[in-house]
């Protein structure tokens, strides 16, 4: 009997259902009607528009993960774990009959050749299930009667063939590699944990180049800064003046009203978080909500107090697109995907895993019915390759 299909929820229904509602940005909104016409203006427009964007996109992903992770375990799992079963299934079924003690279809005669396709089409169902369940001793002990490589021994051999490829085609050292999960999943947790890495010691250099400049300072050598240190300076005291506009005007202890009290704590909570996060464009959006400025305060803003914004701003939205690799990499191996990916491409090739899954599932059942008719079986095996290839194949 078949199991009934479960019936997931459209993506596009999740999207209207997920997450709390998102809260307009009245930064954004002053900059859409307002017209800029200075340089740093039109610069400081552009990258409120992308940190925007990219706030939207990666809100989205971290929503989107979720629910996809829920349809993994509600739907995929099983799936997969009824297609394992089956497969072992048909792993002890084809055991048997090359067994001269074990169970056949009544009448079921085969010659030398067929025997040898079915055993090579063992060794592929045996391989495939170990991957997976590397610790099922039975199937280990089948692979062993039949192969003339134990199974530690083809596992060693592949390990070694596919990391000697990632580590010329990634340029990382996958030596570290225990064979558990999958190499390319690996790999790419690799090549991201060096990009970290390179970034700490890059951080650390400059730590240590700040530490020798001030004890130089204390010294008696006060060493000028950069241009480059200077404006990362002035950046950050801009961010800061905010903070402590913000800080000093919505201080709880300050405030006698109960109600009030507890208004502007929950504020100042998105206060701190922004200013942790360096969310200039959150802090901004704070002053309009609580009135401290007005809409045309972004206006007016002088040009180097502008130019200091909008380094921030560009610092914010590295920092974004690094947090949007980030959640991508959870989805880099689920499917070959070719330009952009969005949770919607994402949900089409679950949707279409999904339905390959529940072909497999069937077909191995009907063929391990099919497969008790002696006429069935050695039709199909006359039709195999000598190798016992199972490509193309629900196998």
């Amino acid at each position: 009997m078949k199991k009934p299909v479960q019936q997931s929820i459209p993506f596009e229904e999740y999207l209207s259902e997920a997450g709390e509602a998102r809260q307009p940005n009245r930064v954004v909104e002053v900059v859409v009607q307002k017209t800029f016409v200075g340089k740093s203006q039109g610069v400081f427009k552009k990258l409120v528009h992308q940190i925007d964007e990219k706030k939207q996109v990666l809100r989205q992903w971290q929503e989107y993960k979720e629910h996809h992770r829920q349809r993994v375990v509600d739907e995929i799992l099983p799936l997969q774990q009824e297609i394992h079963s089956a497969r072992r299934e048909m792993i002890l079924f084809i055991h048997d009959i090359l067994r001269p003690e074990g169970r056949k279809p009544p009448g079921l005669r085969l010659g030398k050749m067929q025997q040898r396709k079915l055993v090579n089409v063992l060794l592929n169902l045996v391989n495939g299930l170990l991957d997976e369940d590397p610790e099922d001793q039975e199937l280990e002990s089948i692979h062993d009667e039949y192969s003339s490589m134990s199974r530690e021994e083809v596992q060693t051999l592949e390990q070694d063939q596919d990391r000697f490829v990632l580590e010329e085609l990634f340029g990382v050292d996958l030596s570290d590699y225990d064979g558990e999960g999958d190499i390319m999943h690996f790999a790419h947790q690799k090549i991201h944990q060096q990009q970290h890495a390179d970034e700490e010691k890059r951080a650390a250099r400059q730590h240590q180049k700040k530490v020798a400049e001030s004890a130089k300072k204390k010294s008696g050598e006060d060493l000028p800064l950069s241009k480059k240190e200077r404006e990362a300076q002035e950046a950050s005291l801009s961010v800061k003046e905010v903070y402590r506009k913000l800080a000093s005007f919505l201080h709880p202890d300050r405030e006698k009203d109960q109600v009030e009290r507890v208004r502007k704590t929950e504020i100042m909570q998105k206060v701190n978080r922004a200013y942790a996060d360096n969310d200039l464009l959150t802090l901004l959006n704070l002053q309009l909500e609580i009135e401290q400025i007005d809409p045309d305060h972004i206006l007016m803003l002088p040009e180097e107090r502008l130019k200091n914004y909008i380094r921030v701003l560009r610092s914010q939205l590295k920092e974004l697109e690094r947090e949007i690799e980030s959640e991508l990499l959870v989805f880099m191996d689920t499917g070959p995907y070719y330009g952009p990916i969005t949770p919607e491409l994402v949900e089409r090739e679950f949707d279409a895993e999904l339905t390959y899954l529940r072909g497999v599932a069937v077909q191995i059942r009907e063929d391990l019915e099919d497969f008790n008719d002696p006429g069935i079986l050695r039709q199909w095996l006359k039709e195999l390759p000598i190798n016992g290839n199972l490509f193309g194949s629900n196998f």
